[in-house]
């Protein structure tokens, strides 16, 4: 994923960081390290390329200067890529259930948030935000953490619901079948016996 994401990586910020967590959700990472953009004597990288390095482990990135924008291009090269499946896919999720909702609604009634509350003479409302965001999300990421689920990949993609189907109507059909010849050779039987 690429684009103007208008967050500076060439400082340490909290946006950076913010976003940083978020990427880090999806295994994503900000690779672009030089410059994107100049204009006088400030430069910044708010132009950048996204990858999962769990599935790119070898690539450069390069500026391209095309003198057409104040944002200069960039020029991925991703080298031994390796385009056949691994068999399996990462991803992350968060066990929410209501226990876990309880208890986090629990941690939030005893917190007393002094954090924030202490912040008082402070008139900057985005330092007070701030405070009440990561303590928030403390006790959020507490009760819900995260946990990895490793998914293996169906190697018989091939295989439709339609023939699944199918397999499944031949096996009642087999049953049936073998049922059927057991009542009739039982009947043919009775009628022996008469």
């Amino acid at each position: 994923m690429c684009g103007d994401i208008n967050i500076d990586y060439l400082t340490e910020n909290d946006r950076k960081r913010q976003l940083d967590s978020v990427l880090r959700t999806y295994n994503l990472t900000a690779i672009v390290t030089f410059p994107t953009r100049s204009q006088g004597i400030s430069s910044t990288t708010i132009d950048n390329i996204l990858i999962d390095t769990s599935k790119i482990l070898n690539c450069t990135v390069s500026p391209f200067f095309n003198g057409l924008s104040d944002h200069d291009a960039q020029i991925l090269t991703i080298k031994d890529t390796n385009l056949q499946s691994q068999g399996h896919y990462v991803y992350t999720t968060k066990n929410i259930n209501n226990y876990s909702i309880n208890e986090f609604k629990i941690s939030l009634s005893y917190e007393t948030w002094n954090c924030v509350f202490s912040l008082n003479n402070n008139p900057d409302v985005d330092t007070l935000f701030n405070s009440f965001l990561n303590n928030y999300l403390r006790i959020f990421h507490n009760h819900f953490p995260q946990r990895k689920i490793i998914k293996k990949e169906n190697h018989n993609s091939w295989i439709t619901l339609g023939i699944k189907i199918c397999k499944h109507k031949r096996f009642l059909g087999t049953v049936m079948i073998f049922l059927y010849r057991n009542i009739i050779s039982n009947i043919v039987k009775s009628w022996l016996m008469l």
